[in-house]
Order: structure tokens, then sequence, then C-alpha cells
């Protein structure tokens, strides 16, 4: 019954809650408060086990208030076995259990188990719990992770269950309290562990077992609780003692399945957390420890410790055989040695023969019912069938599970798992841990394996004994497909690289498309953490760091599925979890790869992280909006973009853009509206010449600089984003927008100005130099001068190359007045435009009959797109103007880069232009249109553009009087 303030009930309840109480007053409230509503006859009984806080005035306001409570002093603190040894001899229901009295109780689930009991008369009724209280938020209780708890079981025994080993933990249990009397089952009192020998008798002694598939327990992981101290001689000895004396039960039993069981969860889980502070505790300890590790591998069997993570049984063998390398194997249990590849030789002698597949394929799964079947298939039909399939799925709620299930009954190759834990990562280190394989591999549940890929890298990585070895992946839509090997460094062949010699390889993360030797996995102990978005990045950055050997195949191996939904990683892009995981998951890979910022290694990183995935990310959710978010959320996001941005370099910043770096720098101070505001004008989502950009932009920079926005790159946003708008638009802007601009230049260039910043232009510097002055109207007037509108236009070709020095001749006259100062050169890399400035030194003929120069290229370097420009000076001031060179015989309407071979062998790329009559020649093969004889002599492609414009109305107009002319036809 649901517990009612001041009802006083003298039935004899149907259930006995048994609570033991010591120093929890802060956890006792929600304890006691989760059981008195459970909605079954039952009574409390809170032992009070000498607690020296309030935790007894906290229980005795609940004894006077619900009649279910009844408080029990004990007199001395005896022990948690002990107070609740205590409460079951106070107990008078037909049923009993032992929550404790830090956790809380489910709604319902007594109602729950106790109808199951009822129901089927079984001895006990057990059911998972969730655990809470530490960053990974709540997910399932490790020992309550076998799939039964998903399916439910009436009547089952060990002997049907034999996985149930596993849960060793009173407080998820109900039991028949005369079967505890009668099997005299009780808590033992001198020890911490005080659950395990327990539960293992009750599973033992038991004739039948109900587990019910629902939630019953929320288990609270705490700093000072007895769970969380495990390192102390105290507690190893004691935990010790009681597993060996459990494992003994288990034995006695006579069910071999439960052995295993009970091995790989004492090695896996128990084993692995202690191993390490053996070396800390006394030799009591020790030996105890030792001796349980011992009779373990001496009943264990090999495949079941293959499901051990190697570090832990590498660390056992430590423990066993001695530290020395040199140590002799003699004794050593067999089943350990052969899942180590091991003999009795010692670690000198020749490693064993492989027996498990060549290769396993861990495939993590989540509601991927319309897609399983064709992806399990693809996996299945591989020409190389030496495979093991390890599907973990993590608790799907569609079809998903029964589909893998059905693979399995028809395919031995097929292990079907239920995730441990929960989500993708958690999933494919469980499915890690089950491997079996010379080399592991992954694939997502909704995706596509091409038939020949895991032969393709199976023989590559043999032939080239390489640790890590990627193929080439597309991307497939419904109609169409995507793939660009280049850009990943996949477009070669390579046998013996590394991410040092092949540094584009860094730019492709993902963890299906490689094959990766298992040892080299657990050699460098790498893992998947959880995360929401991105957790094989770091997994996958550190496989390619850490490799000695990389080897390539340009050979399509993977068909990576882009599907719409919510359960899509690419829908959760703009998710603030997502978000936040990307950038701590990405301030990783960076501090693994980018150690030396002048490596070409980093260069390639941070192009790739700043300008492409961070771009994305933070772009997806600037998108999206961030209105909703609270407080400590847009908090978080800064301080995860922080992270990122303060590790990248200048130089790197630099290279994706003064504009995405301020808006970088922006997300990481937290003015986010402002990063929207600016990354809208990046995208072409705002108009650049809107009064309320140019004031948005203004105000975003003096924020930005505020905050330590590097000056170089302000003077670029100052200059291009903020001057040259307001310059564009002075027609039409009024006297408000001179004003604030007045305030934002008196804030700004005096910090960047842009006399020192900015490409010299008399426009720009006397606007800016007006509003510092405070008048209008001289801002006004400035504004209207151009010097733009008639300047001298420089178009040339290549008459002779002589050593490293380039004649070019001018095409046409300069107007008079016009001096050339110097010659200019600016190289571009790809999309980055002029990330290289050099000075040309030569000599400068100008006349009115034409112009010629001979520029000096020593100071270029190969590698970059270099085209030149050209300083004069005329009656408006200081102007630099483009060098236009004309390619002999060009034929491209757009400017291209030419390789252009110096007398002394070395090539530079200098990007020239087609002539006037190519340019429109070009246009016309494109179209398909016939322009007339005048039209081929203009310069300029738009002059021709009305022309195409008109033929291809004409063909439209054509195409829909034929349509008509057919309709009526018809109707006659």
């Amino acid at each position: 019954m649901t517990g009612t303030p001041g009802i006083r009930d003298e039935q004899i309840p149907l259930l006995s809650v048994v609570v033991p109480v010591y120093g929890v007053e802060r956890y006792l409230d929600d304890c006691l408060n989760s059981l008195v509503d459970q909605d079954v006859s039952q009574e409390i009984i809170v032992v009070i086990d000498a607690s020296p806080d309030r935790s007894v005035a906290i229980a005795r306001e609940f004894e006077a208030a619900y009649d279910q409570v009844r408080v029990v002093e004990n007199p001395v603190n005896i022990g948690l076995g002990a107070a609740r040894n205590v409460g079951l001899g106070h107990a008078r229901g037909k049923y009993v259990t032992f929550p404790d009295s830090d956790d809380m109780v489910v709604p319902g689930a007594y109602a729950a188990l106790v109808a199951s009991l009822e129901r089927s008369g079984s001895d006990f009724a057990t059911a998972y719990a969730d655990e809470f209280g530490t960053s990974s938020g709540r997910q399932r209780y490790w020992t309550t992770r076998p799939s039964v708890y998903a399916t439910g079981a009436e009547g089952a025994t060990l002997a049907d269950l034999p996985e149930l080993v596993y849960d060793h933990t009173a407080w998820t249990k109900v039991f028949r309290r005369e079967f505890l009397v009668h099997e005299d089952i009780r808590w033992p009192e001198t020890t911490k562990c005080e659950d395990v020998v327990p539960s293992m008798r009750a599973y033992a002694a038991a004739s039948a077992f109900d587990v019910v598939p629902l939630c019953m327990y929320l288990y609270r992981r705490r700093p000072g609780s007895i769970t969380t101290a495990l390192t102390s001689s105290r507690t190893i000895l004691d935990w010790a003692v009681q597993v060996r004396e459990a494992f003994r039960v288990v034995e006695g039993v006579g069910v071999p399945e439960a052995v295993q069981f009970f091995v790989e969860k004492a090695m896996r889980y128990e084993v692995a957390s202690r191993i390490k502070s053996l070396g800390d505790v006394d030799d009591e300890t020790r030996l105890t420890a030792t001796t349980l590790v011992t009779e373990l591998l001496e009943a264990s069997e090999a495949a079941t410790l293959r499901r051990v993570p190697t570090p832990t049984l590498t660390a056992v063998l430590g423990l066993l055989a001695g530290p020395e390398p040199e140590a002799r194997h003699d004794g050593l249990p067999a089943a350990l040695l052969e899942a180590l590849s091991l003999t009795a030789d010692g670690p000198g002698s020749a490693p064993a023969a492989h027996t498990g597949p060549m290769v396993s394929v861990v495939m993590p799964t989540f509601d991927v019912d319309p897609w399983i079947d064709a992806c399990v298939r693809s996996v299945l039909e591989q020409t190389m069938g030496d495979l093991e399939l390890i599907v973990v799925d993590d608790h799907s709620t569609d079809g998903t599970w029964e589909k893998v299930l059905d693979w399995a009954s028809r395919d031995a190759r097929v292990v079907p798992v239920r995730n441990p834990g929960s989500g993708g990562a958690q999933a494919r280190n469980a499915g890690l841990e089950l491997a079996a394989g010379r080399y592991v591999i992954f694939c997502d549940g909704d995706d596509l394996v091409p038939r020949h890929a895991y032969r393709t890298l199976l023989d590559l990585a043999e032939s080239s004994a390489a640790d890590v070895t990627v193929g080439g992946f597309q991307r497939v839509w419904t109609s169409t497909t995507w793939s660009d090997p280049k850009k990943y460094g996949l477009e070669t062949r390579l046998e013996r690289t590394t991410l040092d010699l092949n540094p584009r390889l860094i730019r492709n993360r993902t963890c299906w498309n490689r094959l990766v030797r298992r040892d080299f996995w657990v050699e460098h102990r790498l893992h998947f953490p959880t995360t929401p978005r991105g957790n094989d990045m770091l997994p996958m950055t550190a496989a390619m760091r850490f490799a000695r050997s990389i080897a390539v195949t340009p050979e399509v191996v993977y068909h990576y599925r882009a599907r719409p939904g919510a359960s899509s990683m690419t829908a959760r892009l703009g998710d603030v979890r997502s978000l936040i995981g990307y950038f701590v998951q990405e301030r990783l890979c960076a501090v693994l790869v980018a150690e030396d910022d002048r490596s070409e290694l980093a260069r390639e990183y941070w192009h790739m992280a700043l300008g492409s995935d961070a771009w994305a990310t933070l772009g997806k959710l600037l998108q999206d909006g961030f209105d909703h978010l609270e407080k400590e959320d847009r908090v978080a996001v800064s301080a995860a973009v922080a992270g990122l941005v303060s590790l990248a370099p200048f130089e790197a910043l630099e290279r994706i853009g003064a504009r995405r770096a301020l808006v970088f720098h922006l997300a990481a101070h937290g003015h986010l509206d402002l990063a929207r505001a600016v990354w809208e004008r990046e995208v072409g989502k705002r108009f650049a010449g809107g009064s309320d950009t140019i004031t948005t932009f203004a105000e975003a920079l003096s924020t930005a600089m505020a905050d330590g926005f590097d000056r170089r790159l302000a003077g670029k946003v100052w200059r291009n984003d903020v001057m040259r708008p307001f310059i564009d638009v002075s027609h039409a802007w009024d006297d408000e927008l001179g004003e604030r601009m007045m305030v934002f230049a008196s804030k700004i260039d005096p910090e960047v100005s842009v006399r020192s910043t900015a490409t010299p232009a008399t426009r720009e510097v006397r606007v800016a130099e007006a509003l510092l002055h405070g008048e209008l109207n001289d801002v006004w007037r400035e504004s209207q001068y151009n010097p733009y509108k008639y300047r001298p236009k420089f178009a040339a070709s290549i008459t002779g190359v002589q050593g490293r020095v380039v004649h070019l001749r001018g095409s046409g006259p300069v107007r008079p007045g016009v001096r050339v100062l110097r010659l200019l050169a600016l190289g571009s890399v790809g999309k980055q435009r002029d990330v290289q400035s050099q000075r040309l030194f030569g000599r400068v003929s100008v006349n009115e009959k034409g112009w010629s120069v001979d520029a000096d290229l020593t100071a270029l370097e190969p590698g970059y797109d270099w085209r030149l420009r050209v300083i004069v000076e005329d009656a408006f001031g200081e102007l630099e103007l483009p060098v236009r060179i004309a390619w002999p015989g060009g034929a491209s309407s757009l400017s291209v880069v030419r390789p252009m071979r110096l007398a002394d062998g070395d090539e530079l790329g200098l990007r020239t232009f087609a002539s006037g009559t190519a340019r429109v020649a070009t246009a016309v093969r494109w179209r398909g249109i016939r322009v007339g004889r005048r039209a081929r002599k203009l310069r300029a492609y738009r002059a021709v553009e009305w022309r195409i414009q008109r033929a291809a109305k004409n063909r439209r107009n054509r195409k829909k009087a034929e349509l008509q002319s057919a309709a009526r036809r018809n109707d006659a």
C-alpha cells in the first residue's frame, strides 16, 4: 500500500524492507521517500547502526509520520552485514528485500517483483539497476547487464541462466523470507564485501527464480562509499576472501557455463580494477589475491579469457610469473598462455599459432531495422570468409535485435551481444573485448561493405606488415554517390607510409574504412570515449599517430549511407551535447597531433579542424539558434570552443581567414549573438552593405579586441568588412550611421590603423582619418572620391625568360601622371589566398606608347600560386593594381594557374588570364550558341551574357510553342 501519514496498520505486511543506515543524512530522506511511495503492503525496518550524524532524527520523523516505518537502533556500530541480519530478525513479511540507505527504489518496482513471486512461487525475484552520480549520467549498473534483464524470465534456474552469476547485489532482489531462513543465508558480519557470497548461495540453492524486465533500483555513485574504496589492503583482502568462497559455491552447482561466466566477470571487471594496486598491499593480501587469481585461471577456458582485456591478462601474467623479461612460464595455467598466444618456454619462444579468425568485424546497432539485413549480408558475403561478425545491439526498440538473432541462428560467424552499457562507444568497446581476430575493423549497422573490401585490406595488411590499413570510401544517397580520395590522401596505393610522410591522411578519422592489428590496438590501449558525437575521432587519430607503418589502398572499401532522421549522426550535429563532445575530442586530437606548429602535419590538421569540421559543427549551432539554451549550456559551449581555439597557432587562424577566426574568437568568449552575425555574413546570409551589418561587424570587432583578438586579423576585418562596405554605401548612409562609425573608429582604428594594415588606397585612409577627426561632411566628401574609377590597366604578356627574370610587355598605353613605385607577388595555397607576400625587384618602363617590366622572381618559392601586383602613384595617391598576364594561346574564360618553367629548371605557378577573344570563344563553346562577329571582338565575358540569356529564352519559347501546337493537334 502507499504510505499515508498518521494511519496505523496492524496487519502483517507482505514485504519487509530492511534499510541499514550509517552516515547518510544527505541521502536518507530521498531513500525513505522512494520507499514509502511503493504501492505494496510493506514494513520498512530502518536499522540505525550507531550513525554519528542526523540520520536517526530523520528516520524518527518518518516513523512518526508513516505507520510502515519502524526504527531499530544499534548501540554500537556493527557493520552493514550485521545490520542487515538484525533487520532480518525483526522482519515479519512474507518477502524481504535489502536496499542501501543512500540509494532509491523506482516507483512500482517492489509491487512488480512481489506480483511475479506470487504468480510463479519462485524463491526470489530480481530486476536490473541503473547507476547515477558520475559525469557519464545515468546508465545500467554493471552487474545487471545480461540481456535476460530486457526479456525477463519466470521459474528459471542457474542452469537456464548461468550468466546471472554476474549479479552479486542484495538490493536488486526480493527474497521469500522462508527461503533465506531455510537455507540459512545470512550476511557476513566482518567484511566490506558482504553481498557476494549470499547472492551466489541464493542462486545456487534456489529451486527457481524470476527475472522481471524493468529497472527497479537507482544506485548512487558517491565519494566515500564502500564500493568506491577498492584499493586498500583491507578492502582487497575482504574481496579476495569473499570471491574465493563465492567461487566455490558456483563450482558446487555443477553448471560449467556458470563457472566460466563467473571467471569472466571476476577477471574482466573485479581483477582488472584491483590488479594495479596489488603492488602496494601487504604480503597476506597479495598472497590471498594471487591464490584467488590462480584458482580462477585454473578453472577457466581459453575462450573465456579471450573476452578479458589483454592488458589485464598481461598484468596477471606479471603477477604470477614475475616482471622479469626472462621469466619462464612453466606451471602457469594453460588457458592464460593460450589466450596470450604464449608457450611455456617464456616470451623468447615463438608465439603460438593464431587460432581465431583473421578479421573481427565489430558492428554496433541501434534502431536500424530497415538496413540491418543488407548490412549483415554485405559482411557475410565477403570473398574473405575467415571472419567473425560481433553485433553489439544498443538496446534497439524496433526489430533490429530480432533480425540479428535470426542471422546468428543461420550463420555461426555472427556473434550477437547486447550492449553492456549504452551508446555507440561502449558498444564498440564491448565488441573489441570479445574480438578474437588478428585484425579488427568496424562497420555501422546501416551501411554497406563492398564484396571484395576485406580481402583487399587484409592482403595489403599482410603484405606490408602495416599496423593500420586504410581504404577509400563513398558516401551514398538514394540517387547519387560522393567520393574524394585525393582530399584524404587515398588516391594512391602505398604500402609503407606514416602520418608525417602523408599528412593528408589526418583528414579522415572514421573507423569503418581501416583495418587495425588487434595487438597494436591493445598495445596502445586504444578505446572509444563515451561522447555524443565523434567517438572515433580520438582513437583513430591516435592509431594513425602511433602506427609505425600505414598502408593505403585507393579501392572503395566502405559505402557510408547518408540517411535522414534524428538517429543519424548528421542530424545531431547541432545538438549542444554533441557540439561540446566534439570540441572536447578535437582538443585532445590537437594535443596529440599538433605538437610542432610548424610541421606540415600540424598545418594539415589545423586546416582540417578549423576550416572544415569545427567550422561546420559551430555553424550548425549558429544556424539552428541557441535562444533555447540555458546560461550553463552557453557557458559550456563557449568553454568547449575556447579549449580548441586556444591551442591554434596564428598561422592556422590566418589561413582560415580573418572573418572565420573572428567567429571562433567570439564564440570562445561567450559572445554567441555577435558570432552568429559574423557567421551569417561569412556564409552569405547577411548583406554586406547594410547599415546593420556594418555596425554589427564594428561592434563584434571592438568586443573581440577587448578580449584579446589578434591585431593582425582585426586589421583585415576592419578594412574589408567595415571600412570598405561603409565607403561603398556612402551615398545612402545617414548621420546616425556616420556617428556610430566615429565611435567605433575611435576605439578600433588607433589599434589597427587602416594606413598600416590596409592595401594603400587613399580613399580608405582619408575616410578613416575623417572619422577620427569627427567631421561628417569630411567623411562624406572623402567617400565620394573613387580613385579606382580612372585607374590605369596593367595587362601584359610574357615575352621571354632569362634565368629567374621574366620579361613582361604591356598591351596598351598608361595615361600620363602615373608613376610605378614597386612590384609585389602574392602567393596562395588552394582556397587560402594571399598567405605569402614578396616584394619583387626589377626594371619598370612606362611611357605614353606602352610599358614593360623585367621582374626578378628569385624571392618566390615553389608550392604557391603567385599573382603579380603593381603599386602606382597618381593624382589620387598610391594604388595597388593587378598585373593581368595573358597566356599565349589561352582559351579559358577564367583565370588559371599555369606552370612556368624558369631557365634554371625550377617551376612556379603563375596566375594568368586568357585574352578577351578567347574568353568569349570559351563562353560560346560552353553555352552552345552563336554570337556575331562584333561580339567575338569584345574583351569581357559579360558583353555576351545578354546574348546567352536571349538564346536560352528563345529555346524555352520554342519548346513552349511546340507543346502548345501538339496539344492543339491532339484536340483536333
